[in-house]
Formats: structure tokens, sequence, C-alpha cells
């Protein structure tokens, strides 16, 4: 199900600028760029259910089932199965790019949309914005591979994620990130492409307080959010999916 925006579909050169075509369309394709990550669309079982679950972790969530952060927002919306289903990426020229949909198919779980930045709201939590979001994959060399050539920018170096314990390839997108990860040991990583398969399952959200958040969690019923330590040095902590709708809920910020 996608909520809002467009399949990605691009023709792409090395340097990641869009190479002009004629698709079957006869339509010519121009250079893009993507800016950020949009929002994130969750499906729950029942909407008053999944609004209830996200303030309990301390997000602001209104009756259509959006809690809006700092240039980003979380769509949560009836699905047949819960969990993560989309991403969606901003784009600086959403009607020039629906062109290119119909000449090439893009990558499943990731939409497109027109920029569209609204004022944050305030969140218990602290939230301010998604730093990250997480995609299990079975190869994550392949998957970054792929993904650098249909989203038109460099394949990132590999790095080791130590809080889902997986190798991870991270697209930086603004101040945003997509991050590719394959399990390389027990963790929440490797629970979630066993439970699911390949396809995205946390996401990773900077929070103005950990201390805070992780009080608003304890004193709203939940169990203590696992903590870790980011290959940054930063602390992170993560809210388990049986209490987040099926999706991973990661914090980090300052203490």
């Amino acid at each position: 199900m996608i909520l809002t925006g467009i399949d990605v579909s691009y023709h792409w050169s090395e340097r990641g600028l869009k190479l002009p075509f004629q698709g079957a369309t006869g339509l010519e394709v121009r250079a893009t760029i993507l800016t950020r990550i949009d929002h994130v669309a969750i499906g729950v079982a029942d909407l008053a259910s999944g609004i209830a679950a996200y303030m309990r972790i301390g997000f602001e969530v209104d009756s259509n089932g959006v809690a809006r952060n700092d240039g980003d927002h979380l769509q949560l919306a009836p699905a047949p199965r819960e969990g993560l289903r989309s991403i969606a990426l901003a784009s600086d020229d959403l009607a020039a790019d629906s062109a290119a949909v119909r000449a090439r198919h893009g990558i499943a779980h990731i939409t497109l949309t027109a920029q569209n930045v609204q004022p944050a709201t305030r969140h218990p939590n602290g939230v301010q914005r998604i730093e990250r979001v997480y995609i299990a994959v079975k190869d994550v060399a392949a998957s970054a591979a792929f993904y650098a050539r249909v989203l038109g920018v460099p394949a990132p170096k590999m790095e080791r994620g130590t809080v889902i314990n997986a190798d991870m390839a991270i697209f930086q997108f603004g101040p945003t990130a997509l991050g590719l990860a394959q399990p390389n040991a027990p963790g929440v990583c490797a629970d979630a492409l066993a439970r699911r398969g390949p396809g995205p399952f946390q996401i990773l959200y900077r929070t103005s307080s950990m201390d805070a958040c992780a009080k608003w969690i304890a004193d709203h019923g939940l169990p203590p959010p696992a903590r870790g330590i980011r290959n940054t040095g930063e602390q992170a902590m993560l809210v388990m999916p049986e209490h987040a709708c099926g999706v991973v809920i990661g914090f980090v910020g300052p203490a």
C-alpha cells in the first residue's frame, strides 16, 4: 500500500544525474535531486490502537494517524499486515519524475513525493526528526550497488552497526539516511529478516533527551528500551516491534 507519492523510476549516470532518454511514452527524463526522507508509512491492524501504541512511546499523533517532526512525518494506516510499509523520499520536481515511472521500475518500499515541509509537533519523547530508516537485506554489497544505480548516488562504504548487529551501507539524503542492513549476529535485524523477509524494519529518531524519552516510555507501561552504543560512540535505545505495531523504533541523542 502506498499512502503518498509515486514509485521511484530512473535512468541514471554514474555521476548521479538522470540521462535523457526516450521511454515507451516518448518523454524525456531530466536530472533530479532527492533531498531527504519525507515520511514513513506504518501499517496497523486498527488505527485507534495504533495511535494509542505510538502515544505510549511518546509521539503526539493526530486523529488521522500522523505525527509530524522537523521536516518529516510518520503516517499510521490500517493494513492487512502490521509493520513499516514504505519510505517516501522528497523530490525537487515530482511532475517531471512522474514521467520516469512509466519508463522504468523502481525499488520496492521506496516512493517519491514532492517536498512538503509542515510545522513540527512537540512530542513528549523529545523526537525532532528521522535520523535513519533501516532496510533488512540478505546481501548488503549487492543491494548497495542496486540502490546506488537506481537512486543515482555513489555506493557508500560498508560499516558495522553495533546496535542492530549488522553490516550496513548508509545512503545520506540531507539530514536523513537510508540504511541497508545485513545481519552479522543475532539481534533486531536478524529477527526482522527471519520474521518478515527483506524490507524496512526500523526507524531511528533523533531526540532532544534520551533520559526524558526513556522516562515517558516507562511511565506509560512499556518495558525499558534496550540500550547500546552506536559505531559513532552515541548511545541508542530500541523499542521492540511488539510495542510499535511491528516496527523497531530507535532513539539517539543527548542524555
